[in-house]
């Protein structure tokens, strides 16, 4: 890599190595990617991240918090997600359940205790959020303590805690979805729902909001296939980055990283094929396959000891099919 980044801690060579204890799969960062992602954390804006389905868009933002020694929150959106979904919501069936087992002169719980932290509570308060926003005595007295939905890491000694914010395929999201988010997104905090507050050692207040501390770090990263056009207000907060389809030497050496006792000719001859079938796709107008693909297929032929022979009949054909020429006009280009 030419570029030293001066937020994100970079792994030599920009590649994050793989850890199988952890469960870490390797990541290879490119040049557009530190930079985006430093311009991200210098202005403290969220990173939209746009790309084809299968590119690393995804697992960009658990590889930044793996590097960051952050903790990481992931929600994948869809047509179902609303504001209230990502930020609180009340849980109302437990709610009635609570007043309909009542005795005649018992009183419902703390109102809090109905609510249901979103994924921005937790990355503005957690704390608060294990608690659905209660007092600390209150969360005792009813047994609230939830489990923190994502991956948890204490900073190490002499790092700054931080967490990383993944909102996954915003463009899956109902139009309005994404201007709902300015106000999360621009000044980090929302409102509860209507007569709900929650407990702060100021006292109890109607939103939440991330504290102004200089030791508490978030990246929100929001990820897009390009199926719909988002609103220009929504583009304006956000630091843009688009991972371009690889080529050649790049799949290789992803390849080469995830399988480092992997044989390399064959991983050559498979990318080779998927920029065939790219092209194929560019011109059919499907779907082409990703890095996604291309490493179940190495996975495959590694696991499996499969060579990479063309013919019509071959293992390695139905390989082919099964895993890269997943679209029907890929595998019947003549039809």
């Amino acid at each position: 890599m030419s570029y030293s980044p001066k937020h994100l801690k970079l792994p030599t060579g920009g590649v994050l190595p793989k850890d199988a204890a952890l469960g870490i799969s390797p990541y290879v960062f490119s040049d557009a990617m530190a930079i985006a992602i430093d311009v991200a954390l210098a202005t403290d804006r969220p990173l939209l991240v746009s790309g084809n389905p299968g590119c690393g868009k995804s697992r960009l933002a658990e590889a930044v918090a793996v590097v960051q020694g952050w903790s990481l929150l992931s929600r994948t959106v869809t047509s179902r997600t609303r504001l209230e979904t990502l930020t609180a919501e009340v849980d109302q069936l437990r709610r009635l359940n609570d007043a309909q087992a009542r005795g005649e002169h018992q009183q419902l719980r703390p109102d809090g205790y109905y609510l249901n932290p979103g994924i921005f509570w937790w990355a503005f308060d957690p704390d608060g959020a294990r608690r659905r926003g209660l007092a600390p005595d209150q969360a005792l007295e009813h047994k609230v303590q939830l489990d923190h939905p994502g991956t948890q890491r204490a900073p190490a000694l002499g790092q700054v805690a931080g967490t990383v914010l993944l909102i996954d395929e915003i463009d899956k999201a109902e139009p309005d979805l994404p201007n709902d988010l300015l106000e999360p997104l621009d000044r980090r905090r929302f409102d509860l729902p209507d007569g709900f507050s929650a407990h702060r050692t100021d006292g109890d207040h109607t939103f939440i909001q991330a504290p102004e501390s200089a030791g508490l770090r978030l990246l929100t990263i929001i990820t897009t296939n390009r199926e719909r056009d988002l609103p220009q207000a929504f583009l304006r907060r956000c630091i843009l980055l688009e991972i371009p389809d690889p080529e050649r030497d790049r799949l290789v050496e992803i390849a080469g990283h995830h399988y480092p006792d992997g044989d390399r000719d064959r991983m050559e001859q498979i990318a080779m094929l998927l920029l065939d079938l790219r092209k194929q796709a560019q011109n059919q107008q499907v779907r082409s396959p990703g890095i996604a693909e291309m490493l179940d297929a190495v996975q495959a032929c590694e696991e499996l000891g499969i060579p990479v022979d063309k013919g019509p009949d071959s293992i390695w054909s139905h390989i082919e099919r099964a895993v890269l020429a997943k679209e029907p006009a890929l595998r019947n280009p003549g039809q």
